[in-house]
């Protein structure tokens, strides 16, 4: 019995060991096969037409946790709270729907690709964007009766979406387009 426990201990030990050695993905895009344009136009801040000219890295940290117990946040004890995006910036070419854009060049934040469901975009080349407002959360404090009293509250920035693999967002091409056009028109 001690023999057959060994060797199942073994076996179990190789399997767990391999499956912590090899990259795991974990973005999936449930249902993308079945979205269509029109679908995704109805959720989406902006359609828009235009060419990557640029790229840096964006670190986002959340910090909100601490703001709200009223801790100090401090970046080197807090790795995991640092997100890491990156910033494309599009100059717009054609707008299908844009309410909330009030430049010809935006921003598009985007995860790095793989796992973390990040476009990868490559600079000088035309895209069909589909993307959301970009969101910070701040924390507004007030005073009141001798209590500091704290308010999480979203802030929609300027110019700045978010995109990623499981929307429509692709390379600019004849087909979607025309489509944009018929639905926008």
């Amino acid at each position: 019995m001690t023999l057959n426990f060994k060797h199942t201990f073994a076996i179990l030990s190789v399997v767990i060991l391999t499956h912590l050695t090899t990259p795991t993905f974990a973005c999936t895009c449930i249902g993308k096969d079945k979205q269509t344009t029109e679908n995704v136009l109805n959720f989406a801040d902006i359609a828009v037409k235009g060419k990557i000219i640029s790229v840096t890295n964006f670190d986002y940290y959340d910090t909100t946790a601490y703001s709200v117990a009223g801790l100090k946040f401090d970046p080197k004890q807090s790795g995991y709270l640092i997100r890491k995006y990156k910033v494309f910036t599009l100059v717009v070419d054609t707008k299908f729907k844009a309410t909330k854009i009030t430049s010809d060049t935006i921003q598009i934040v985007t995860g790095f690709g793989g796992g973390d469901c990040g476009y990868e975009f490559e600079v000088g080349k035309d895209y069909i964007v589909f993307a959301e407002a970009w969101k910070e959360k701040i924390i507004k404090l007030r005073n009141k009766k001798r209590k500091v009293k704290r308010k999480l509250t979203e802030v929609t920035i300027a110019n700045k979406f978010y995109t990623d693999i499981c929307r429509l967002t692709q390379d600019s091409n004849e087909k979607e387009l025309t489509n944009l056009k018929r639905l926008t028109e």
